[in-house]
């Protein structure tokens, strides 16, 4: 139960920073913006490295660190900076739902690491995708860039997730964090100064957004999923960590004054649906288990 909460604890503070990215967007870039996030979120947990011995993992390490930290780190980069740069075209609310599309490619994807199919996954990915048709698609069957970068940042979250699953048995999840943390700060510094002007006055305006985006989003949250990553299997995790779409509509409806239309409300209870119904117990349809013989 103690690792259930703290991924139910993950998946609110993700919630609240969509809020927080949108207000944060209004002082500096997308790419500044995660460069100074992700590196705070870094640094915060040199401390509790350096401090805090840790139970060895289970299985023995077969790959160095720094092959670790960039096999999570490349994944997180690419779905957190497709996030931030989608959120300049569509609402914090609509982007909570459509980013929590990874909950349903958890499962598929994990058809080609040998994992069972469940009926229910395929159910809830029917549901889903009628789901992102009422909040996203247009009557000329068009989607917006926004929406668009949402669901493909979904993606990288989902390759991110397997491999944290993957890799928090080999290595500590605290190191995991952090090392994931610097290699997507510095992908997004590279861009930053690539692509935009970082100034001090800019980073100062948004310092409020980058402290919850980097301290708790970044720091806590994403520290919090390694742990409770370790314990719990990836759909089951990715079940409690769903809960970051409700939160989210919650934080732009109360903080951003954001609404849905009808026809995405229809979408809304659609997509909440399939991402509960996909992680419900339900019949295999392909099984990779070897079925014991007399």
């Amino acid at each position: 139960m103690k690792y259930r909460l703290l991924l139910l604890l993950a998946a609110l503070i993700w919630g609240f920073a969509f809020a927080a990215q949108v207000v944060g967007m209004e002082s500096v870039g997308p790419y500044t913006f995660n460069g100074v996030r992700f590196l705070l979120g870094s640094l915060a947990l040199v401390p509790i490295i350096l401090t805090t011995k840790e139970e060895p993992p289970p299985l023995p390490r077969n790959m160095p660190l720094s092959a670790a930290c960039l096999m999570v780190g490349l994944p997180l980069f690419a779905g957190a900076t497709l996030q931030q740069v989608g959120l300049q075209y569509t609402t914090a609310s609509k982007a909570s739902f459509l980013t929590a599309t990874y909950i349903l490619m958890v499962p598929i994807m994990g058809i080609f690491l040998k994992e069972t199919l469940r009926i229910t996954h395929i159910a809830g990915a029917l549901l889903a995708m009628a789901g992102v048709y009422f909040m996203s698609i247009t009557e000329d069957f068009s989607i917006s860039i926004g929406d668009l970068l949402m669901l493909l940042c979904a993606l990288g979250f989902t390759i991110q997730i397997h491999a944290m699953t993957y890799l928090t048995q080999r290595f500590s999840p605290i190191l995991l964090s952090s090392g994931q943390f610097f290699v997507a700060s510095i992908l997004n510094f590279i861009l930053a100064f690539l692509f935009e002007t970082p100034t001090l006055s800019g980073i100062e305006g948004a310092l409020w957004p980058i402290l919850y985006t980097g301290l708790l989003s970044t720091g806590v949250a994403y520290t919090l999923q390694a742990v409770g990553q370790k314990y719990l299997p990836p759909t089951e995790a990715s079940m409690i960590l769903s809960m970051e779409m409700v939160f989210g509509g919650m934080a732009g409806v109360f903080f951003l004054d954001e609404s849905f239309t009808a026809r995405q409300m229809i979408g809304v209870l659609s997509m909440t649906a399939g991402v509960f119904l996909s992680q419900l117990p339900g019949r295999a349809v392909l099984s990779f288990k070897k079925v014991a013989r007399d």
